[in-house]
């Protein structure tokens, strides 16, 4: 398939963390990772956005539509 074709499929992770930036970190870290503890290479985040004054973080992940499920 030609990337010009390439299905994408996007998650809004919402987690109650922002003041504590190493375990946003660290969950985005482990949304790219498959079932075997190896790197996804059809997994990527896409943005981090983290309120302070609010204590939350929302990571937004993305992957292929067709490699989902088939790791």
């Amino acid at each position: 398939m030609s990337r010009l074709g390439l299905r994408l499929a996007a998650c809004l992770l919402n987690i109650s963390e922002a003041r504590r930036k190493y375990i946003v970190e660290n969950i985005a870290e482990a949304a790219l990772l498959d079932k075997n503890g190896q790197k996804h290479p059809e997994v990527t985040v896409l943005n981090i956005f983290s309120d302070q004054d609010y204590n939350r973080s929302v990571i937004t992940i993305a992957a292929s539509v067709d490699k989902l499920g088939k790791s």
